[in-house]
């Protein structure tokens, strides 16, 4: 997280706010949901990073966000907004644990190096690794963890963002669970600690790489 866990560009309060409705992702939403991300994630910093290559980055990035909707849906974490403005990917937390490497499979990663070369996916799994140790290390137990949050450049600040975030926090707060995220843009901080995340850790995970800030929302009071 990210799969490209990490979640990503700031989604910014609605210039003009309205309801929107969020729904679970259905098969015939995988590849609109994908094109979305790939939108969202071209400029992402961690995505210059592992795909340098603009050439190339689309299609690489399509092919990854395709089969990551396509596990999130899964296991019950992928959501889109009604009108497909924004995409959120979440671990719930009956997966907490990690989801398992026969749903990767499933999801089609195996042939992940054929389709987007073989440097490329070491890089990433290094950044992988690093994220699953600090989720491991920073939280335990039963919780969400938000993967992934695009919404299309063209249609920001329309209230997706919230929209998605808030669906899932809601319900983290009647099951009485914390939430968990990393971002790989030191920007996000302050918009995720608007939803009550607190930053826990901000170091990259190697030289050279964007910074990885782990935010925790701990269990409200209330719940």
């Amino acid at each position: 997280m990210t799969t490209p866990r990490p979640a990503g560009t700031p989604i910014d309060a609605p210039s003009h706010p309205r309801a929107l409705n969020v729904r679970p992702v259905g098969p015939e939403d995988c590849r609109k949901a994908a094109e979305v991300l790939v939108r969202a994630f071209f400029k992402f910093s961690l995505n210059q990073y592992l795909f340098p290559d603009t050439t190339k980055r689309a299609w690489q990035l399509r092919f990854l966000y395709l089969h990551t909707v396509e596990l999130y849906r899964g296991v019950g974490g992928a959501f889109i907004t009604d009108d497909g403005s924004g995409v959120a990917l979440w671990t719930p937390p009956q997966h907490w644990r990690g989801v398992s490497a026969w749903r990767y499979l499933r999801a089609g990663f195996l042939v992940t190096p054929f389709r987007i070369g073989w440097e490329l996916p070491f890089r990433r799994l290094r950044a992988l690794r690093d994220i699953d140790r600090r989720h491991h290390a920073e939280i335990q137990g039963p919780h969400w963890s938000l993967e992934v949050i695009g919404a299309d450049p063209a249609r920001q600040r329309t209230g997706s963002g919230t929209a998605l975030i808030r669906h899932v926090l809601d319900q983290a707060d009647q099951q009485g669970l914390a939430a968990y995220v990393i971002t790989h843009e030191a920007r996000n901080v302050a918009y995720y600690e608007r939803f009550g995340f607190q930053l826990v850790g901000d170091a990259p995970f190697e030289p050279g790489a964007p910074p990885t800030c782990s935010l925790l929302r701990p269990v409200t009071a209330d719940s």
